[in-house]
């Protein structure tokens, strides 16, 4: 293998030897031509064997297959619930679920098409050196630098929050969290330390993430995914670690999906779901917050949990087709398809051009560029009616059919070829990062992060990676050179 830039960087590596994965792979295909949807299902299986061959390179934290099988697992998860209740996608989803599916996943192949063509010209940092870096570094004041932070950033967002254009560049600084938090499980990876303290210490992080009104927990599922994915070959050991944080999240993201309503509700201090939530925002104490997250969570496992309306029927499995339902998200996609173009025409980039400005245009120099209303737009196109406090939204890829109609996987190279220009400039970043090289695939993923997703709407989509580029890359230095700074080890 060429190396470059004097030892500390490689030409991308080989793939990850998937072993028997392989022939596994090849059964299910072979297994799943006998289901209600045969050829979307073998597809699907041979998308995942495309995504796993061109993004997880042997011993690179895999933050791009990171960033590639999110918006896989939202377009694929529906089929396994249409197979799962001998559905095909039609009767699933409004007689338009294949095309739906057909028009994202081949969508999905001009991201990676567009993204992979500078993926693969781009140098790493070999094991070696991320190791050696790795051990100058201490946990316990990686540690030490996470709990700061977080008062650091509380108390310059607190001082910007009285400045209401600006209050979103408080979302930017409290991702430097999650980038420490990434670098502090790729140390444990790559120098295979996982002790008790770094076990208690992503057991704290795990049970407060819960104190949020959304799944903030996942933020830890992926810190665990980007560190401990460092693979040279899928061998029993690493197996056994996928099958294990497999259990684990499946279980919580269970948990989650039965409590969430409830919990939710108690947040924003409402004593019941009748008429819907009445907010987002979260109203009591973190303590309050947690021991009612235990309770509900107990009443969960013992089976006493008083199911919330939404999942009451005859089915034993209500809640599991739930929990698939919420994860793939071709539903609205389908809705929109019986609408546009037959009672909707498109709309020829005007959707595009209005995201565009509203996302990339700060409110300080627009302040009357009004409020984001996803729901508008779902009613819009799709015809379905959302509460007001709902979060769904159309999703991007459905947002450029709107626009564009087939010509929407044109845009989605370019999309995917933006994705792969943003990690390469990352890889360039400024001396705050290069003198910690565990640092890079946090500040990567952080931005690139809604940029991965299928269902991301565009405003969210555009606005957050650019905004997030600019802090993280050029406005944070000084917070990372602090970072860095606690959490190197002393030479005294």
């Amino acid at each position: 293998m060429k190396a470059v830039k004097g030892g500390e960087y490689d030409i991308l590596p080989p793939p990850v030897d998937l072993g028997f994965l392989n022939p596994i792979l090849l059964l299910l295909a072979l297994i799943l031509m006998l289901t209600s949807n045969p050829l979307e299902s073998v597809f699907a299986i041979a998308q995942l064997k495309v995504l796993l061959h061109a993004y997880w390179r042997k011993n690179v934290p895999p933050v791009a297959l990171l960033l590639f099988l999110i918006p896989y697992i939202e377009i694929s998860t529906n089929i396994i619930e249409a197979n799962v209740q001998n559905l095909t996608l039609n009767e699933l989803l409004h007689g338009t679920g294949r095309e739906a599916y057909w028009l994202s996943a081949i969508g999905l192949y001009a991201v990676h098409f567009g993204f992979h063509f500078y993926f693969k010209r781009l140098a790493y940092a070999n094991l070696t050196k991320m190791r050696a870096v790795a051990q100058n570094l201490s946990l316990e004041k990686m540690i030490a630098a996470y709990v700061i932070i977080g008062p650091v950033t509380n108390a310059i967002g607190t001082f910007i929050s009285q400045v209401g254009s600006l209050y979103q560049f408080v979302t930017y600084l409290n991702q430097i969290s999650v980038v420490i938090l990434i670098a502090i499980c790729l140390r444990q990876s790559v120098l295979q330390e996982v002790n008790k303290l770094f076990i208690l210490f992503i057991g704290v992080v795990t049970i407060l993430s819960f104190y949020s009104f959304f799944s903030e927990w996942k933020i830890v599922a992926y810190a665990a995914f980007i560190a401990f994915g460092i693979a040279e070959a899928l061998n029993r050991k690493i197996v056994i670690r996928i099958l294990f944080l497999s259990l684990i999240l499946g279980n919580v993201l269970l948990l989650w999906q039965a409590i969430k309503p409830m919990y939710r509700a108690h947040l924003i201090g409402q004593e019941s779901l009748a008429g819907g939530l009445q907010g987002q925002g979260v109203r009591i104490g973190r303590v309050a917050a947690l021991n009612k997250f235990f309770e509900l969570s107990q009443d969960y496992f013992s089976g006493s949990l008083e199911v919330a309306e939404q999942l009451q029927t005859d089915e034993d499995n209500a809640l599991i087709f739930s929990t698939l339902r919420r994860v793939g998200y071709l539903e609205f996609f389908a809705l929109t398809l019986n609408n546009v173009p037959a009672k909707i025409g498109h709309e020829n980039g005007a959707l595009l051009a209005s995201n565009m400005t509203f996302a990339l245009i700060p409110r300080f120099l627009n302040p009357n560029k009004g409020v984001k209303d996803d729901g508008a737009k779902v009613e819009k196109y799709t015809g379905f009616q959302v509460s007001t406090n709902s979060s769904f939204s159309l999703g991007h890829y459905c947002e450029h059919f709107i626009d564009f109609g087939y010509w929407m996987w044109l845009l989605l190279l370019g999309f995917g070829m933006a994705g792969g220009l943003i990690m390469r400039s990352i890889k360039n970043l400024p001396s705050s990062f290069s003198k910690n090289l565990l640092f890079i695939p946090g500040v990567t993923f952080i931005i690139l992060e809604p940029w991965g997703s299928f269902q991301n709407d565009s405003i969210f989509l555009f606005g957050l990676t650019f905004f997030g580029y600019v802090t993280h890359v050029f406005l944070f230095g000084p917070l990372y050179r602090l970072v860095i700074q606690i959490a190197t080890k002393s030479t005294t």
